[in-house]
C-alpha cells in the first residue's frame, strides 16, 4: 500500500523545468529519503504535495485516491504536514499559541484551553519533545523551535509528514534523539518523506531512497542495497576536479613564513539580556590565516558573539580588540538576515559594496553575470529575485557577496546549512581559499564533521562559555581512536556533560 503516488509530475517556472515528468511511490509506514543537488526539484515536488504549488501536468494520489490541492490548508485537512527548513512561527506568540493557530478547540465561544493543553502535553510526552507551552518562541533555541513545528504537525494529526533538512540545526546527540522521534512516527503508522543532504543519516534512517537530478527521478534503491559511494555519484553525476578539496589547500599559514598576527581578540566577554546571562567570561583570539570553529547547540551564545563582533551588541562587559574595520558575515539564517528577497543577485552584491550609492540595472546585471560564472550559481533568468533561487544557490550568492568584500576577518555561520554535497565542497574551497590569503575566519556550525575538516582549532560553547578546546593535532589523535567515539565526546560537551 502506498501513502503517496506521484505520476508524471511536471512543474515549470518560466523557462526552468523544476520537475520533469517525475513518477514516484511512497510506501506507507516508512521513511522515504529524497536526495539531490540544490535546484534538483526536491522542495518543489514536496511543495506540490503540500499545496503550495500546482503542478502543470501529472497526478497525485493519497492512499489510492486522486487529489488536487489548492492550498496548504487543503493538504493539512487531508492529513499532510510539512516541516520547512525555515520555520513558520510567530516570534511574539507562545509555543501553545503558535501550535493551535488555525485549529483552535473551543468551548462555546471561548477557547477550551484545558482541553488544548492536555492534548499538547500528551503529544509532548509521547514523543519526548520537551518544549514548554507558555514560553515565547523568540526565547527558544533553533532546535526547540523545530520541536514546536513538529508539535504543530502532530497536533493536526498528520499521517504523512514531510521533513525538509530537519537535522541541519541539530547536534550529534540531538540527531540521535530526533531519529528516535521519527522511528516513533513510523511505529504509530505515519509515513515520513525526508529531504536531506547528509548521506550518513540516509544510511541510518531511510527505508527507501530516491535521487532527483535536474528535475528528473534518476535513481531509487532500498536500504539493504544502499551504497553511499554510488548514491553520491547519482546525486551529482561526478565531482569535478576543480571542486575537490586538495590536501595542499589546507596547509597552516603559520607554517609558511612568519608567526601570524592576532586579528581579533575577545577577553572576559560577558553579556546579559532580560536578566539572563548569555555569555560568561568568553575568551577567544583569531589569528591571520586561521579558522576557528565554534561548535555548540544553537542558542548557547553563538548569535550574540557574532553580534558583538559586528557591533550590533554594544552593552557587553569585557575587552574586544580587532586590527580591521572590515568584517564580512555569512549569517546563520539566509532568509531573515542574509538577503532582501526581492533583490536580484547583482543588486545583492552591489548593496554591500562601499561607495555603491546608485544601483543601476545595467551594473547589477553585469555583476550578476560575473558572480554567476565565478560561483556556479543557477539563476533561472537575468535579474531573477533571490527569493526564486533554490536554497543552495541563495547561499552561494551570499557567500560570494561577502568574500567579494575582501575583508580581513570573515564570519561564516552555518555556511552549508541546507546545501548539497557539491555546493558544500565548493563553499569549503572558498573558505580554505580565504584562509590561505591570510584572513582570519570564525566558523560557527553544529555540523561536527564540517568543523573537524576545516578548523585549525575547535571550541565547544555551552551556556555562553567554552567547555572544551581542541587543536588540529588533538582532533587528529582523537579521530585515530575512532570517529564515533570522538563525535560522542563532542556531543556530550555540546549538551553540557563534562564527565
Amino acid at each position: 500500500m502506498y501513502s503517496v503516488e506521484f505520476k508524471n509530475i511536471t512543474k515549470r517556472f518560466g523557462n526552468l523545468t523544476a520537475n520533469d515528468n517525475i513518477s514516484l511511490s511512497i510506501k506507507s509506514n516508512s521513511v522515504h529519503c529524497i536526495l539531490g543537488e540544490n535546484g534538483a526539484g526536491k522542495s518543489t515536488l514536496m511543495k506540490i504535495l503540500f499545496g503550495v504549488y500546482k503542478q502543470d501536468s501529472g497526478e497525485i494520489y493519497i492512499k489510492g485516491k486522486k487529489i488536487s490541492f489548492n492550498s496548504p490548508l487543503d493538504a493539512i485537512d487531508s492529513g499532510i504536514g510539512m516541516l520547512y527548513q525555515h520555520f513558520m512561527l510567530i516570534d511574539d506568540f507562545t509555543v501553545m499559541e503558535n501550535v493551535i493557530l488555525g485549529k483552535e478547540l473551543t468551548a462555546g465561544l471561548k477557547l477550551n484551553f484545558p482541553k488544548i493543553r492536555k492534548a499538547l502535553l500528551e503529544i509532548i510526552g509521547r514523543y519526548n519533545l520537551n518544549v514548554e507551552l507558555d514560553r515565547k518562541v523568540s526565547d527558544l533555541s533553533i532546535s526547540e523551535q523545530q520541536k514546536v513545528e513538529l508539535l504543530k504537525i502532530l497536533y493536526r494529526d498528520s499521517g504523512i509528514i514531510i521533513l525538509d533538512e530537519p537535522t541541519a540545526v541539530l547536534s550529534p546527540v540531538e540527531v540521535y534523539e530526533f531519529f528516535n522521534i521519527v522511528r516513533n512516527f513510523i511505529k504509530d503508522g505515519r509515513t515520513v518523506l525526508l529531504i536531506t543532504h547528509k548521506l550518513a543519516e540516509v544510511k541510518e534512517i531511510a527505508e527507501t531512497v530516491t535521487v532527483l537530478r535536474k528535475g528528473k527521478n534518476v535513481y531509487e534503491t532500498e536500504r539493504k542495497k544502499l551504497d553511499i559511494g554510488e548514491l553520491s555519484r547519482q546525486i551529482i553525476g561526478d565531482i569535478f576536479p576543480k571542486e575537490k578539496i586538495k590536501e595542499e589547500d589546507i596547509e597552516y599559514i603559520s607554517g609558511k613564513q612568519k608567526k601570524p598576527a592576532c586579528v581579533v581578540k575577545l577577553e572576559r566577554i560577558s553579556y546579559s539580556e532580560k536578566g539572563k546571562n548569555i555569555l560568561n567570561n568568553f575568551e577567544l583570539n583569531i589569528n591571520e590565516g586561521e579558522i576557528i570553529g565554534v561548535c555548540g547547540v544553537e542558542g548557547n551564545g553563538q548569535n550574540e558573539i557574532t553580534d558583538i563582533l559586528t557591533g550590533i551588541i554594544k552593552n557587553y562587559k569585557g575587552e574586544y580588540e580587532r586590527k580591521t574595520d572590515n568584517i564580512s558575515v555569512v549569517p546563520d539564517d539566509r532568509l531573515k538576515k542574509g538577503m532582501i528577497k526581492e533583490f536580484s543577485v547583482g543588486e545583492s552584491i552591489l548593496l554591500r559594496k562601499k561607495g555603491e550609492n546608485k544601483i543601476t540595472q545595467k551594473r547589477a546585471l553585469y555583476r550578476e553575470n560575473e558572480i554567476k560564472k565565478m560561483y556556479d550559481i543557477m539563476i533561472p533568468y537575468p535579474g531573477c529575485p533571490m527569493a526564486k533561487l533554490s536554497g543552495g544557490n541563495q547561499q552561494k550568492a551570499i557567500v560570494a557577496r561577502e568574500i567579494q568584500l575582501d575583508s580581513k576577518f570573515i564570519i561564516f555561520s552555518h555556511p552549508t546549512r541546507g546545501v548539497d554535497i557539491k555546493a558544500s565542497s565548493f563553499i569549503y574551497n572558498k573558505i580554505i581559499g580565504e584562509k590561505n590569503k591570510g584572513n582570519a575566519i570564525l566558523l560557527i556550525s553544529s555540523d561536527v564533521d564540517e568543523l573537524i575538516f576545516l578548523s585549525d582549532r575547535i571550541v565547544i560553547l555551552y551556556k555562553g562559555r567554552i567547555l572544551k578546546e581542541y587543536t588540529k593535532e588533538e582532533i587528529g589523535k582523537s579521530l585515530e581512536t575512532g570517529r564515533m567515539k570522538f563525535l560522542e565526546e563532542v556531543g556530550k560537551y555540546m549538551i553540557g556533560i563534562t564527565e
